[in-house]
C-alpha cells in the first residue's frame, strides 16, 4: 500500500533546458575565446566536478557561486543580471500538475526530492504554485547532499514514519530510482504525464 509519493521536481514536474545558461554567460565573458560555452557548461555542470555540486549541496553561498563564476569566466554583469540568466529555465507541464492535485485531493501526502540550489528554488517557489501542493521539500541544498547520496533518501523517513515499501518515489533519471529501490522504496522512472496517469489507474488510486 502507497501512503507517500515522492516526486523529483525538474523534467518531472518543471521540465528545464540549462544549456542555454552557458550560452548566455559565454556571450558576457570579457575573453570569449579563451573558452568555448560548452566547456563553460562542463565546468559548471558536470556531474562529479561541476561547481554548481558544491552549491547544490549547500557548501557555497549563492554569492560565492556566482563570484567564482565571474572569477573563472571573467563575466561583465552583476548578481541581478546572473540572476535573469541562470533561473527562466524552467516550463510547466499541466497534465503532470492536474495528476499532483489528484493525488492530494485523494488525501495522499506529497513529499518533493530534489537536486536543486538556493537561486533555482527561490525563483520557482514565486513562478510555479504548484511546488507548494507539497508537504515537505527535500532539497538538496538544505539536506547537504545530493542524489544519489543515501542521505538525501534518510530525509524522507525523517519527517514521515512510513515504511520504505510504503513510499512511491517519482524521477526521471534512472540511477536515482534504482538507488531508492536498494534502499526498499518502490518507484518509476518518469518519462512523461501519460505514464504517471496510467500508473493511477492501474493502481486504483
Amino acid at each position: 500500500m502507497i501512503k507517500l509519493f515522492v516526486f523529483d521536481l525538474g523534467n518531472v514536474i518543471l521540465p528545464f533546458e540549462h544549456r542555454q545558461i552557458a550560452v548566455k554567460l559565454h556571450d558576457r565573458s570579457s575573453d570569449k575565446t579563451a573558452f568555448a560555452p560548452h566547456h563553460l557548461f562542463d565546468v559548471m555542470f558536470d556531474l562529479e566536478d561541476g561547481l554548481v555540486n558544491p552549491y547544490e549541496e549547500g557548501l557555497m553561498s549563492s554569492v560565492e557561486f556566482f563570484s567564482e563564476l565571474k572569477r573563472k569566466f571573467r563575466l561583465d554583469m552583476d548578481m541581478d543580471t546572473f540572476k535573469d540568466i541562470w533561473n527562466p529555465i524552467f516550463g510547466d507541464d499541466p497534465s503532470v500538475n492536474e495528476a499532483i492535485d489528484y493525488l492530494k485531493g485523494k488525501g495522499y501526502p506529497l513529499f518533493l526530492l530534489s537536486n536543486t540550489n538556493e537561486l533555482h528554488f527561490s525563483y520557482i517557489i514565486e513562478k510555479y504554485p504548484i511546488v507548494h501542493a507539497f508537504d515537505e521539500w527535500l532539497l538538496s541544498f538544505e539536506v547537504g547532499a545530493k542524489k544519489p547520496k543515501r542521505r538525501i533518501y534518510d530525509a524522507i523517513f525523517e519527517k514521515m514514519d512510513v515504511q520504505p515499501d510504503e513510499v512511491f518515489y517519482i524521477d526521471d533519471i534512472s540511477q536515482y530510482v534504482e538507488v531508492a529501490k536498494q534502499l526498499g522504496i518502490n518507484g518509476m522512472v518518469f518519462k512523461n504525464a501519460e505514464q504517471l496517469w496510467e500508473f493511477i489507474r492501474k493502481n486504483g488510486i
